[in-house]
């Protein structure tokens, strides 16, 4: 790869001159483990998605204890995994020792994934 470098001496002339940039190489070998080392510790958030629901400000002021806030899926349909916004796979809500859990019962190909983005 090469680029020009303009140089102005005195008295405003310019002159140019080509400049040259070595190749890029593949690495030192353990460099990879080394960059996804960095990325482990990076926390990013996911969420499971039951379903969703608009209303109106006036009718979320009017939520208290014991009201029921209807979706936009059946019991019976599978609950979205998102990771960062991003619908990757889908499940079904599970019982773990009194804590709710989700059992993925299909994880979206990257075409999938994508529509996903525009939807």
């Amino acid at each position: 790869m090469s680029d020009t470098n303009i140089d102005i001496q005195e008295g405003g002339e310019l002159t140019a001159q080509k400049v040259s940039f070595g190749e890029l190489g593949a690495g030192e070998k353990g460099e990879d483990r080394q960059n996804l080392d960095l990325l482990l510790d990076v926390t990013i958030p996911v969420t499971v998605e039951v379903g969703r629901t608009q209303m109106s400000l006036d009718e979320v002021l009017d939520l208290g204890p014991g009201s029921i806030v209807p979706l936009d899926k059946k019991a019976e349909e599978p609950v979205d995994l998102r990771v960062n916004g991003k619908l990757i796979a889908r499940g079904e809500v599970v019982m773990v020792d009194d804590c709710y859990g989700l059992r993925v019962t299909q994880i979206l190909a990257p075409s999938g994934r994508i529509e996903s983005l525009r939807g």
